[in-house]
């Protein structure tokens, strides 16, 4: 399910630079110390609140629904052994799912303590809301995925950790985004916008 590509530079963010150093100074002459330092203001994933990590994932994920052709779904060429060429955008677009989803499982089990695993855990569900607050469903459901995944979810004592408001709030969005009845809490949910934008999850239609 998951594809190991996390996200751009810009979005996906710790664990590869933190340990694969060893020398003591850095082409510059930093001091490792330094570089250290450096990496775990920017790139820790607890530093960036969850209302900016949504707003970007947002921009990222905005132009890639924008260019589907009405034809790619019509074919259904997604499903097709040329999907490459019958309907690209929607590949294209399922590689963002995938991103994102992985990037979230990355971040929480590379964590270097079982406090620091629950507080990034409990900032993806923070993450997961202001995506819904956005109305993009299409990575909402990757990261309540990312969350429901087999080396996640058994992650008991990381759960046992997390606020009761978190857990709260994830099982709210683990109803919504429930594949029950063909996703029809989805599809009332998108209903109930009427005309404000928003950036569905293409999984629903796929059911067809």
């Amino acid at each position: 399910m998951y594809r190991r590509n996390g996200l751009p530079a810009s979005v996906s963010i710790t664990s590869a630079t933190t340990q694969d150093s060893s020398s003591s100074e850095s082409l510059d002459g930093r001091s490792l110390d330094s570089a250290k330092s450096y990496d775990a203001v920017v790139f820790d994933v607890l530093k960036v609140t969850p209302e900016e990590f949504a707003g970007q994932i947002t921009l990222m994920d905005a132009p890639v629904f924008k260019a589907i052709q009405p034809e790619e779904l019509a074919s259904c060429g997604w499903n097709k052994k040329e999907k490459h060429s019958l309907a690209p955008n929607v590949v294209a677009f399922t590689r963002r799912f995938n991103q994102v989803s992985f990037w979230a499982v990355r971040e929480i089990l590379t964590a270097q303590t079982l406090k620091i695993r629950a507080e990034i855990l409990g900032h993806f569900i923070k993450i997961a809301k202001k995506l819904l607050e956005l109305n993009n469903l299409h990575s909402l459901v990757s990261v309540v995925s990312a969350l429901q995944s087999a080396p996640i979810f058994r992650l008991s004592k990381t759960w046992a950790l997390i606020s009761r408001k978190d857990k709260a709030t994830f099982e709210k969005l683990d109803f919504l985004t429930s594949k029950e009845e063909n996703y029809t809490r989805m599809r009332e949910y998108i209903r109930s916008l009427k005309m404000a934008p928003c950036i569905p999850y293409l999984g629903e239609s796929q059911m067809y």
